[in-house]
């Protein structure tokens, strides 16, 4: 009766582990699932961010371009300064 009560014993145990190996095994498919998400989610983000910054440098470029620049100085009033206005410092 010793070797049917083993046996028994071997089995339960062979049964418990193989319960937590696939609760394991659920648990990194389910944390794999998530990761998954959440590299989409930041890779489009990230694609996001990275248009925005490309439409950003083309309005820089435009606003900083010497036409853009002269037309809104004329709007402001300003004007090129006068000779007698312009100081030279000399060192």
């Amino acid at each position: 009766m010793s070797n049917a009560g083993s046996g028994y014993l071997s089995v339960g145990l062979m049964f418990v582990v193989t319960i937590i190996l696939g609760l394991g095994l659920v648990w990194v498919n389910i944390e794999r699932v998530d990761l998954a998400y959440e590299l989409k989610t930041l890779d489009r983000e990230l694609q996001e961010k990275q248009e925005q910054n490309s439409k950003l440098q083309v309005e820089r470029h435009y606003l900083l371009a010497p036409a853009t620049l002269r037309d809104r100085a004329e709007k402001a009033g300003l004007r090129p300064p006068r000779r007698d206005q312009i100081r030279t410092v000399q060192e």
